[in-house]
């Protein structure tokens, strides 16, 4: 005769075959927290993330459409989720940034716009990502995505534009300031090739049309953005 016990999250009674309830899903075996515990959940938690995130980014050098695309279209378990990503990819390009202190040497003979630019690239990406949707979601109407889709899309770009800044243009202009807007006219162009191929996965269609909206997307983007950064700079002067 089997013996049952009751599931310590949800109370459901378990059989002595159970490995997990039924119910939630809850390990039958709960041990009591010691050290020991704390530190296997930490390892356990840890590393699934950093391989989760290693592996999206991965994917999103290679396919950043095709990523986005699947996920939209439900494979959610597969990949790491896109406001996480961009949102954890911010708060490590600040701390490596603010821990080495990368971008002190950057405004020595730079323009206000530029020192806000540079100073809050991180929030300005974030920023971007709704905008550059709306945007998106307007131009590419037809192909039945909605705004919340298409966010979804440019949250992970946003994320791997992060991770790009962080590798790429902060690391050269550190080592070249006096070719910096070289190293920035640079990094724009390789950033809007990745993002027209981006689209061109995500939305198929023509790719001379996908790359005119690119551009488009890209350009409204910046209009909005530079107009928040003149108002940045017009309330720091009257501050």
């Amino acid at each position: 005769m089997e013996t049952a016990t009751n599931c310590l999250n949800c109370g459901k009674p378990l059989k002595s075959k159970h490995r997990f309830c039924p119910k939630c899903g809850q390990s039958a075996k709960t041990r009591r927290f010691s050290l020991r515990e704390v530190g296997r959940e930490m390892q356990k938690r840890v590393l699934h993330a950093e391989a989760g995130i290693l592996q999206l980014t991965r994917a999103l050098a290679l396919r950043p459409g095709v990523v986005a695309r699947e996920y939209v279209e439900g494979k959610r378990k597969k990949y790491y989720s896109p406001l996480k990503y961009l949102t954890l990819s911010a708060a490590v390009s600040v701390f490596i940034n603010e821990y080495f202190s990368l971008l002190d040497n950057m405004h020595a003979n730079s323009n206000p716009g530029t020192e806000i630019a540079t100073r809050f690239f991180n929030l300005i990406i974030l920023l971007s990502v709704p905008i550059s949707a709306f945007f998106s979601w307007l131009l590419f109407k037809k192909k039945s995505f909605n705004f919340a889709e298409n966010l979804v899309l440019h949250a992970y770009l946003g994320g791997f534009r992060t991770v790009f800044f962080i590798l790429l243009f902060t690391p050269l202009v550190v080592w070249f300031p006096e070719y910096y807007y070289r190293v920035l006219s640079v990094y724009f162009s390789i950033w809007f090739v990745y993002m027209a191929w981006a689209l061109m996965q995500f939305f198929g269609g023509p790719i001379w049309l996908t790359v005119l909206k690119t551009l488009l997307i890209l350009l409204f983007n910046q209009v909005v953005i530079t107009g928040a950064i003149f108002a940045g700079i017009i309330i720091r002067l009257r501050l």
